[in-house]
């Protein structure tokens, strides 16, 4: 039986496995993808609960992990959460319920799911066990006019170089992290996450990183299947 949290603006579904749970997988999906699309589009879910993970399912609806609403941003968007949600009532909350602790807790990310890994990693050391971002987009350089910045951050600007660019604030990280992208994908190009290795591999040489490419992936569950489940592998030599 699943369990449902409201915790501030963030609705957190928890799902136990068959035996008392040894790790923590934290499922963050795709912009205004409900929490439980993972589980209904994936194997995922059900291979984590067998290899004995709790499932924490987030619902982040039009979220871009931004760590602020800003003046700009788009009224209809400003009651979803944001990083500092997650950072400052959701994970102590779930702490505190004795949900989630540290070093047990891995984080699985598609689309904006997959940025807000990269931003939660960054500001929380080394709480989590690893990290996996799949599609996701790093660079907001690359694209000046993407809707969904420009929704939260306003107009391209200074601000979106100084602002949770998740490809200079991956310079903290301290965790693993694995990273996946289709060459195909015609929503979010697959240049985020090759910058953002190559990125790691320049600043944080010693970082296990690791970026797997496929050449006709694209932004869909039949690619975020299959690496999410080597996501889970790519976890087991971290546990």
């Amino acid at each position: 039986m699943a369990q449902v949290l409201r915790l501030g603006s963030c609705v957190v579904e928890v799902r136990e496995p068959p035996e008392p749970a040894r790790r923590v997988l934290l499922l963050f999906p795709g912009w205004n993808y409900s929490r439980t699309r993972w589980c209904e589009a994936s194997s995922v879910c059900n291979e984590a609960l067998r290899r004995g993970y709790r499932l924490l399912l987030f619902e982040m609806g039009k979220s871009v992990y931004a760590t602020q609403v800003f003046p700009e941003t788009r009224p209809d968007w400003r009651g979803y959460p944001t990083l500092r949600t997650l950072l400052d009532t959701v994970f102590p909350e779930l702490q505190r319920r004795r949900l989630l602790e540290k070093g047990k807790g891995y984080l699985l990310g598609l689309s904006t799911g997959g940025r807000g890994v990269v931003l939660i990693l960054a500001h929380t050391g080394d709480f989590f066990a690893a990290g996996a971002a799949l599609s996701g987009d790093f660079d907001p350089h690359l694209d000046p006019r993407d809707p969904l910045l420009t929704g939260w951050y306003g107009r391209y600007s200074q601000r979106w170089e100084e602002v949770d660019n998740p490809l200079r604030l991956s310079e903290k990280i301290q965790r693993p992290l694995f990273l996946a992208h289709g060459v195909a994908d015609g929503v979010v190009p697959y240049q985020h996450s090759q910058r953002l290795y190559t990125h790691l591999r320049t600043h944080l040489p010693h970082l296990p990183v690791e970026l797997r490419l496929e050449p006709r992936g694209a932004h869909d569950f039949a690619f975020w299947d299959k690496y999410g489940r080597l996501a889970l592998d790519f976890f087991d030599r971290y546990e």
